[in-house]
């Protein structure tokens, strides 16, 4: 079997991280793979490529640039195809399962990739399509994210916002919203097979194509937690006043981390320590400590292990691995509600909160957070989540899902 993985970026991102996994756990296991991407930061080849065996840098740094720069104005890719990739996928000896994860973000022409695929399955009808949804994007007719907004089920007649992910000047969704949905519908007549991480986008999409055409494969932490993890000695009962991680890219976008919990937070005073870990933090004062944008996730790691508690106030994520990753060092979520956080903190017996409970909760110790969130001690719900949010077993899921197609 010849796997290729399809993702916008190689090593950026949580849909990067899980079709890069799943990449390398399948060369672990002796299967023949390759990971396709597009662009790394401004278009060119990615800081990560020579890190990683068998990857490829599929698209000029030209197209990139110019779909960037064209999307505001037209609320979609205009250009990039798989063209260049034909003769290597039809060519291949035995079945070819081509899995696609992220492909909008500036990327590719969503209308050259179904044609590619036509000619790939007229060429070499051998050939499987596996999609992952990592986000709304299949949805809607433009975002990826859609932050609590529901006119998709009404075909985005007005959007709320220009600037929800990918933002735009000119709002074209509603024009383009049912072209879109047709190019998912000639995906699914040449028998492409969508999976998604998450239970809430998973029924978004067959609400809208049909029962049962998405199927449910949660993610894991990836090969290179697992080891880092394995070598973190935990720490259950940190000293001083309870210390309190938030973490995202950028966190002065709202959508991200509500700026008014974490003000509220800060508010707390003497009470905590809130440590941030991002770019761009907006939140200064005596109890805050802003570590920046971490790339060496094993000095992240060993930060956050030190923390009484990560809290999570994201809207717009779908199924977030850095919540999978702090349980499975040991560290509580305390996470406000939404679709995501609730289906990723159930996996492990844990469940969400509102704003002022997790107020209330962030000024307890380590110890008390996790009997408020999961209703056991620190090392009962550490192991649990790490058999929860194993790699391992969704590298199992996913082989055993191309293997039945």
């Amino acid at each position: 079997m010849n796997i290729l993985q399809f993702n916008v970026r190689l090593a950026e991102g949580g849909a990067a991280g899980v079709a890069l996994d799943l990449h390398q756990r399948a060369l672990q296991k002796g299967l023949s793979s390759r990971f396709v991407y597009g662009y790394g930061k401004g278009g060119k080849k990615s800081v990560s490529h020579d890190n990683y065996p068998q990857v490829i840098k599929q698209t000029p740094r030209l197209t990139s640039m110019a779909n960037i720069a064209l999307f505001r104005l037209f609320n979609r890719d205009l250009f990039g195809n798989l063209n260049n990739l034909c003769r290597t996928v039809t060519c291949s000896a035995g079945p070819v399962v081509l899995h696609f994860h992220v492909l909008h973000s500036y990327w590719l022409n969503l209308e050259e990739v179904v044609a590619f695929c036509k000619k790939v399955k007229a060429l070499k009808p051998e050939t499987t399509f596996v999609w992952t949804l990592h986000d709304h994007w299949s949805v809607t007719g433009r975002c990826a994210f859609t932050d609590g907004c529901e006119g998709w089920k009404t075909e985005c007649r007005k959007c709320p916002t220009l600037d929800n992910y990918p933002p735009v000047k000119v709002d074209r969704a509603h024009s383009l919203v049912a072209g879109k949905r047709q190019l998912f519908r000639e995906m699914l007549a040449l028998g492409c097979h969508f999976i998604s991480p998450s239970q809430h986008v998973a029924d978004a999409f067959n609400s809208l194509y049909g029962a049962g055409c998405c199927h449910i494969i949660n993610n894991g932490i990836d090969v290179a937690t697992e080891a880092i993890l394995a070598e973190l000695t935990p720490v259950t009962e940190p000293a001083g006043r309870p210390k309190i991680a938030v973490v995202a890219h950028d966190l002065r976008y709202d959508g991200k981390t509500n700026q008014q919990l974490v003000r509220d937070m800060m508010a707390l005073g003497e009470q905590i320590e809130l440590h941030t870990f991002g770019k761009f933090s907006p939140f200064e004062g005596p109890n805050v400590v802003n570590h920046g944008f971490e790339t060496d996730k094993r000095k992240l790691m060993s930060a956050l292990n030190g923390m009484d508690a990560l809290v999570f106030s994201s809207r717009v994520d779908n199924y977030p691995l850095i919540l999978c990753e702090a349980l499975s060092i040991g560290v509580p979520v305390l996470a406000t509600h939404s679709d995501a956080a609730r289906e990723v903190l159930e996996k492990s017996g844990g469940k969400t909160f509102n704003e002022q409970q997790v107020l209330a909760l962030v000024q307890l110790p380590k110890a008390e957070i996790a009997q408020a969130v999961f209703g056991t001690s620190l090392e009962s719900f550490r192991s649990r989540s790490r058999r929860a949010y194993s790699g391992q077993q969704m590298l199992e899921e996913y082989v055993s899902f191309y293997q039945n197609l």
